[in-house]
């Protein structure tokens, strides 16, 4: 856990700085060219910046044992980062669509619309996206060496593969523009940047909107896919045969890359504290193996099956 957790911390690093990096350059080519396409890129940047923090601050208590403050621990700290960082990816994209509509109008209600500076864009574009590969490359890279169970890893390396898209995309779009001006296309060349813009939200937002879809299942307690509650009933069956005991029914989560399983068993017979304390380490051996980190909770009960409904209040008259 160590190592991974370093190695995710050095990963997080590089990117950190490098989104600064791009999302400087992003505003300073944005205000040069008056292009909201190289804003849009530039403030993505920014996003990417502001959570490379969060995500190495977070990165480093996941997997922490529970406190008196966080009895659960701090694992669910992972996915409301992810949660939070696609509703600002959102709300970024949002923005951008509200102002590229707004000059779009303008130029149909005869306002003026700025001319676009090219020369910035090419030495952007060129710079941003072999820097996002790079990233990408790294990020990904980590995401093997920890294990392939950093949900902060994978969501940066889509994050550095959508930036360095939404470059390609807006710096060759761009700078096809000049090329329009003597086709039928050519008097709606000054709002090219804005159409650029609203094509590439519509390419682009299902990404975040997918993430915050997957991790608010995740928050509100959803339980874990088919294929992981098997193996945690599979895991809990065979020991529970070994030991004599009656398996009732397991309960998985997922928080980020840790999971929660609650074991309902019937041991049938008199047992020690410290007989259930070695079946939960075993348990948690077992399923660690085919799941990574799992904290494990042995509930003894004679009752099988899901706890019932609650008894409906009578109705007022």
């Amino acid at each position: 856990m160590d190592e991974s957790r370093e190695i995710e911390r050095r990963a997080l690093a590089v990117g950190k700085w490098s989104n600064l990096f791009m999302a400087v350059a992003g505003v300073l080519t944005a205000w040069l060219s008056r292009s909201d396409a190289m804003l849009v890129d530039g403030l993505y940047s920014a996003v990417n910046f502001i959570s490379a923090i969060a995500a190495a601050r977070i990165g480093a208590r996941v997997g922490l044992p529970p406190t008196r403050s966080r009895p659960w621990g701090h694992d669910f700290d992972e996915v409301l980062y992810v949660t939070f960082r696609s509703l600002i990816l959102i709300g970024i994209l949002v923005f951008a669509a509200i102002v590229s509509g707004t000059k779009i109008w303008t130029f149909f209600t005869g306002g003026e619309v700025p001319e676009l500076v090219f020369g910035p864009i090419v030495i952007y574009s060129v710079t941003i996206v072999l820097i996002c590969l790079a990233l990408a490359f790294n990020y990904h890279r980590a995401y093997r060496k920890s294990g392939k169970r950093s949900a902060l890893l994978k969501t940066e390396t889509r994050a550095a593969l959508i930036d360095g898209a939404l470059s390609v995309g807006a710096g060759a779009a761009l700078l096809s523009l000049p090329f329009l001006e003597d086709t039928p296309l050519g008097p709606y060349v000054p709002i090219g940047d804005a159409v650029i813009v609203m094509i590439l939200i519509l390419a682009i937002i299902w990404q975040p909107l997918g993430s915050f879809r997957a991790t608010l299942a995740d928050l509100a307690g959803v339980s874990a896919p088919g294929s992981t509650h098997a193996k945690v009933l599979r895991a809990a069956r065979d020991l529970c045969r070994d030991r004599g005991y009656t398996l009732h029914r397991a309960a998985v989560l997922q928080a980020g890359r840790m999971h929660y399983a609650a074991v309902y068993l019937d041991p049938q017979k008199a047992v020690t504290a410290q007989e259930i304390d070695g079946f939960q380490s075993d348990l948690s051996a077992r399923v660690e193996k085919s799941l990574g980190p799992t904290r494990v909770e042995i509930i003894v009960t004679a009752r099988g099956g899901l706890p019932p409904s609650p008894p409906l209040l009578p109705q007022k008259a």
